[in-house]
C-alpha cells in the first residue's frame, strides 16, 4: 500500500489542492497562535488578501472582541511573524471580521402523551374524592380532555 502523499503527488491536480490545503492550515495556526484562545478557538481564517486577514466567526461577541482588540492581535501576529520562520512571509496590515451565523437545525415537535381510558376514569374517581378543591377540578379537567 502507498502513502496519501505519493498518490496526491502522481495527479498536478490533487498536488495543488494539497498544497492549498497545506498553506491553509499554516494560516489558520499562524492566527491561533496569535490569539487568546478564546478568539482562536471560535474563529477561523478564511484567506489573506493583500495583506488583509479575512477572519470568519459564528459569535458577533467573538467578532466584536477580534474588533476591539484588533490593534493588539497585529501586533501579536507580527511578533509571530518575527519569531518563527515558518509563519515569516505573512504580511498583514488589517484584519476583516465576518460573522457566519449557524443554523440550528429545527427541533422535533413533541407529540402530547394522552391518557389511556383506564387513567382518565381512576383521575374521576380521584377528583370525586377528593370532594370541591382546585385539585379535583383540574384532575376532572385533564380527565375529561383525555375521553
Amino acid at each position: 500500500m502507498r502513502p496519501i502523499h505519493s498518490v496526491l503527488n502522481q495527479n498536478g491536480l490533487l498536488r495543488t489542492i494539497s498544497d492549498q490545503l497545506s498553506a491553509h492550515q499554516r494560516l489558520q495556526q499562524f492566527w491561533t497562535t496569535a490569539t487568546p484562545k478564546e478568539i482562536g478557538e471560535n474563529s477561523y481564517v478564511s484567506s489573506l488578501n493583500n495583506t488583509s486577514l479575512i477572519v470568519f466567526t459564528h459569535s458577533a461577541l467573538v467578532a466584536s472582541k477580534i474588533k476591539l482588540t484588533q490593534a493588539n492581535l497585529l501586533m501579536q501576529l507580527e511578533i509571530l511573524k518575527k519569531s518563527d520562520v515558518k509563519f515569516s512571509d505573512y504580511q498583514v496590515t488589517a484584519i476583516v471580521v465576518k460573522v457566519q451565523v449557524k443554523s440550528q437545525p429545527k427541533q422535533p415537535v413533541k407529540k402530547p402523551r394522552l391518557l389511556s381510558l383506564s387513567a382518565a376514569t381512576s383521575l374521576e374517581k380521584l377528583a370525586k374524592e377528593l370532594g370541591d378543591s382546585n385539585l379535583a377540578l383540574k384532575l376532572s379537567d385533564l380527565a375529561k380532555k383525555a375521553k
